[in-house]
């Protein structure tokens, strides 16, 4: 799978501008100032060609080529010294092709997706601890569509409700939890990690994309008064996915549903890589 991620900072602030400012997407434990506000703009181009079931890859026997493109609109603001809000809207398009038996099945949808609403709180503040411990939690919305204008599914599926997952919704409430730690080392080195777990109810039409944990961990140092150098790895594991009841487990077995267990939760995942 390719992605390519490009982040526009339409406006903001330095969440302390004494200090290297993290580069590590979800922020470590920090938190904007009382009253600041902080907007974002990201762009995510995903190529996959490839099935997963939770976090395993498995074989790609309806031979699915997809692309899907994400522009993500990002608020933050600092509600009080230690708490902030952030909200995430994505708008997602989606471009598929499989092979289901002897069928060719092309997908074209667009439209809003899932928003996702989260607070922040800091625990531990860094100027009493030497480091910064924050807990928050959020919710996503269902606003993303999930039928209007979407693929259902093939001929053969003989009029079962069996809509292919690509859909800009879940068409169900996901919740989420969070845990951030900071702390900076000397003024020229910083240190953030996060981890995140998510967890998804059945989802519209009974299917199941399973639940999730991920996590972040970033340096940033001060190459010069101008310039500074940083490095971010992230994770992130799925439960396996359980498309439900809806349909016999023949047409099951042939509809591409695993590809998108990482793919469809665009609504979710993609969003948490801002809030």
């Amino acid at each position: 799978m390719k992605k390519i991620v490009i982040t526009s900072l339409v406006g903001g602030v330095l969440l302390q501008a004494q200090v290297v400012p993290g580069i590590n997407s979800k922020g470590g434990a920090m938190t904007l100032p009382d009253g600041k506000l902080k907007m974002g703009i990201k762009y995510i181009h995903m190529k996959r060609d490839c099935m997963f079931d939770g976090s395993k890859e498995v074989i790609n026997q309806q031979n699915l080529d997809a692309t899907v493109n994400v522009t993500i609109l990002a608020l933050r603001y600092g509600v009080s010294k230690n708490f902030d809000i952030r909200v995430a809207l994505p708008y997602k398009q989606i471009d598929a092709t499989a092979q289901l038996g002897p069928n060719s099945v092309a997908i074209d949808n667009k439209g809003i997706g899932d928003m996702v609403v989260m607070g922040r709180y800091v625990v531990l503040p860094m100027s009493e601890y030497g480091y910064q411990l924050s807990v928050g939690a959020g919710v996503k919305f269902p606003t993303g569509s999930t039928d209007n204008g979407f693929k259902k599914a093939p001929p053969f599926a003989q009029n079962t409700n069996t809509p292919l997952p690509t859909q800009m919704g879940t068409g169900e409430y996901e919740y989420k939890a969070e845990l951030g730690i900071s702390k900076l080392i000397n003024e020229d080195m910083r240190v953030d990690f996060h981890t995140m777990y998510t967890y998804r109810p059945k989802a519209e039409y009974n299917y199941d994309f399973g639940n999730e944990l991920s996590y972040d961990l970033s340096f940033t140092t001060a190459v010069t008064d101008k310039i500074n150098l940083g490095i971010e790895y992230n994770g992130k594991y799925n439960s396996d996915t359980d498309m439900g009841d809806d349909t016999n487990p023949m047409l099951r077995s042939k509809l591409p549903f695993k590809a998108f267990s990482g793919a469809v939760k665009l609504n979710s995942n993609i969003s948490n890589n801002l809030v």
